[in-house]
């Protein structure tokens, strides 16, 4: 690479907004800055706290199996994913929601 490819560029100014409001994100507490993941992305939320609930359901049925532990793998799997889909439905719900029905009611 040639030595005056980078010299051949301008210096841009930023403006002081732009810089104050990086300040002002990277201040943000952690209760902001969760609330504002949540309000983003509500259905992510949803998804982290149903694979907790399945991996909790899951940890306590191992201890207490009646089955071989590769039929109850298969069961847990199988209910992962269904709560999988059914937390990707509800957000496809949601959002077509949010696109048709809403925009119809403020037109």
């Amino acid at each position: 690479m040639n030595d005056n490819t980078w010299k051949i560029t301008e210096n841009i100014e930023i403006p002081e907004e732009a810089v104050e409001m990086i300040m002002l994100e990277n201040e943000k507490s952690l209760t902001d800055r969760i609330y504002s993941v949540v309000k983003r992305s509500p259905f992510g939320i949803a998804g982290l706290v149903g694979f907790s609930t399945i991996c909790g359901i899951g940890m306590y049925k191992w201890k207490t199996r009646t089955v071989s532990p590769s039929i109850f793998l298969t069961q847990l799997r199988v209910i992962a994913q269904g709560t999988a889909v059914g937390i990707i439905s509800l957000g496809m719900l949601y959002g077509m929601y949010n696109d048709y029905i809403k925009k119809k009611k403020k037109e």
